[in-house]
């Protein structure tokens, strides 16, 4: 399958495509600013990523994202991570888990459509449309905007961001493997980071 501009397929456990995309990001306003811990606390004793660049971090067991700078954390969001689940139907299988390791943001989007996968069909029940089919074009399933750092795989905004924002980290892990943010925080995640940006999930 191939991943078009404006467009996720959001399955959780396809390969991921090490190119970046070269297509300019779209511009967006500046949101105000939203700093979710002071610019100089210390987040770790050691960075746990050696770079001079600012980077992601997404803690899975506090489903917590940072932006860092070395050891210091300059702006938090909660996120919602994969349920871990596995699906089977139609002879096929999926593991719907956010995958661990070092990515980089290949390209940002506003206005994402979600192109409906068959395991969404299969998993509410219904028949599974042919491809192409306007039945998979879905606006708003992935919020005001997107930041692609895989194949199937981005940090996105959402349409239901109270399961973004319950108390309890265990209670977030609901998405399919895409990593969900609250519509504001995804934009601001949009203007703090940039193509090639590091992601470490972990």
């Amino acid at each position: 399958m191939k991943a078009t501009k404006g467009v996720l397929r959001c399955l959780s456990g396809a390969a991921l495509l090490a190119a970046f995309a070269s297509a300019a990001a779209a511009q967006l306003p500046a949101p105000p600013p939203s700093v979710g811990l002071p610019p100089d606390e210390p987040l770790f004793l050691e960075p746990p990523l050696h770079t001079r660049e600012r980077y992601v971090l997404v803690q899975l067991a506090q489903n917590r994202l940072y932006l860092l700078e070395g050891n210091r954390a300059v702006w938090s969001a909660p996120v919602a991570t994969g349920t871990g689940f596995r699906l089977e139907g139609k002879g096929r299988s999926w593991h719907f888990a956010t995958p661990r390791g070092l990515f980089r943001v290949q390209r940002k989007e506003k206005d994402p459509i979600w192109i409906k996968p068959d395991w969404a069909f299969i998993e509410e029940g219904l028949p599974v449309p042919p491809l192409g089919s306007p039945l998979r074009r879905q606006v708003g399933m992935l919020g005001t905007t997107a930041i692609y750092i895989g194949y199937e795989l981005a940090m996105h905004g959402t349409s239901k961001p109270e399961l973004v924002l319950q108390s309890n980290p265990e209670d977030r892990r609901v998405s399919h493997g895409c990593i969900r943010l609250t519509n504001e925080d995804a934009r601001t995640l949009y203007h703090l980071v940039e193509v090639g940006t590091p992601v470490l999930i972990y």
